[in-house]
């Protein structure tokens, strides 16, 4: 009769009493890197004309106003991404919780990371939107109904794009933050990722 093993799994480690896990050095990290790629990404979408395009209407709407809508949502998404990765990567690993528990961890400094770069990157817009219309002539009573439409289109697809990019961006950088906390536990090197062209080539 062979032996039965009664070994009992050890149990989780249990969280440490009154420590928080949020830190905000990391999410503040995060979200400069964010906020630094929203203004990068917002120059060259100007720069190629997607901000500045002047489209002329056809059948209501026009390409240059959804390609704007879209570039709105990519920049959001890619940003918030980019600064959960970077604060889920930089997050400390305390070792008292279950690897399901370190990734709700590392996803909430995602999240927190987006809602800090938001709510930044809001409050400058306000503001800028308020100087500007201080500056801003008084409206021509005479503005043809062809260019209210056009406005009035243009206003709806670029609320709608930045709703839905706001919410594509919170789920990227939630993921983004999971798997920057997993390539840390894992201790997965940037190298990795680069193209046989930037990695540091050895003589023979």
């Amino acid at each position: 009769m062979s032996d039965i093993d009664h070994t009992i799994p050890a149990a989780p480690p249990a969280a440490k009493p009154g420590v928080s896990y949020l830190e905000w050095g990391t999410i503040f990290g995060g979200a400069v890197v964010a906020g630094a790629l929203t203004v990068v990404l917002t120059q060259f979408g100007t720069g190629i004309g997607l901000a500045t395009a002047d489209p002329t209407v056809e059948d209501g709407l026009t390409w240059g106003i959804f390609l704007v809508g879209l570039w709105l949502v990519l920049v959001a998404f890619a940003s918030a991404s980019a600064g959960g990765y970077v604060a889920g990567r930089m997050r400390s690993h305390f070792g008292d919780g279950t690897k399901d528990e370190s990734e709700f961890r590392d996803g909430i400094h995602g999240i927190v990371v987006w809602a800090l770069a938001t709510v930044v990157m809001g409050l400058a817009a306000g503001l800028s939107a308020a100087i500007s219309g201080l500056a801003a002539p008084a409206a021509d009573p005479e503005v043809s109904a062809e260019l209210m439409s056009l406005m009035h289109s243009a206003s709806t697809i670029t609320a709608f794009a930045s709703g839905a990019g706001a919410v594509l961006a919170a789920a990227g950088a939630w993921f983004a933050a999971v798997a920057g906390g997993s390539h840390r536990d894992e201790g997965i090197a940037i190298s990795e990722f680069r193209g046989p062209f930037f990695r540091r080539r050895t003589l023979p």
